[in-house]
């Protein structure tokens, strides 16, 4: 069951990741449309899900969280946002949302809340994040947020069966406090 509440959306919260979700870590990487989009090129099996939990429940420089739906019962997993290298001036972000439930903007609502974190919590100058340019639903994620596309990497991963660009955008903390 995912840990308790940390931030609250409208619609979504953030909960810190516990080792009883590496059931669910494991599905979202295993799953084609995830682990494409993420650029993981290998099956990833429960005790790997549960190492890299642990690898990162005692990292102060990351931080990942499981992205839930509430409902009467009991929190629903549908994906995970996380910040990498908090020591850094520009941290960088992450995010994926199983396919179920992609398209109804709860991955842009999950990272607006990290995005708020970070730039509340942490003295931080700005945000980084990379996406393939193919996934349109990643892109507009960033886009929707305030994100400003800062490069592109030509031809950068192979993904699927082809080479594919990377494209990188950032967000510094004056443009998310003027929003």
């Amino acid at each position: 069951m995912p840990g308790a509440v940390f931030r609250r959306g409208d619609r979504v919260t953030l909960r810190p990741v516990e080792r009883e979700d590496a059931e669910f870590i494991q599905r979202g990487h295993n799953h084609p449309d995830v682990a494409v989009s993420l650029g993981l090129n290998r099956p990833e099996n429960e005790s790997e899900a549960e190492s890299s939990i642990e690898g990162n429940e005692d990292d102060p420089l990351n931080v990942g969280l499981l992205v839930c739906l509430e409902d009467d019962e009991e929190p629903t997993p549908i994906g995970k946002v996380s910040l990498q290298n908090l020591h850094h001036t520009r941290p960088e972000l992450s995010y994926w949302i199983v396919p179920e439930h992609q398209g109804n903007g709860y991955g842009t609502e999950a990272v607006e809340v990290l995005v708020d974190y970070a730039f509340s919590a942490h003295e931080i100058r700005g945000l980084q994040a990379q996406a393939f340019a193919p996934n349109q639903g990643s892109v507009g994620v960033l886009e929707n947020v305030g994100f400003t596309h800062e490069g592109t990497l030509r031809d950068a991963r192979f993904r699927d069966g082809e080479y594919v660009d990377v494209v990188w955008y950032g967000l510094l903390r004056e443009e998310w406090e003027d929003d």
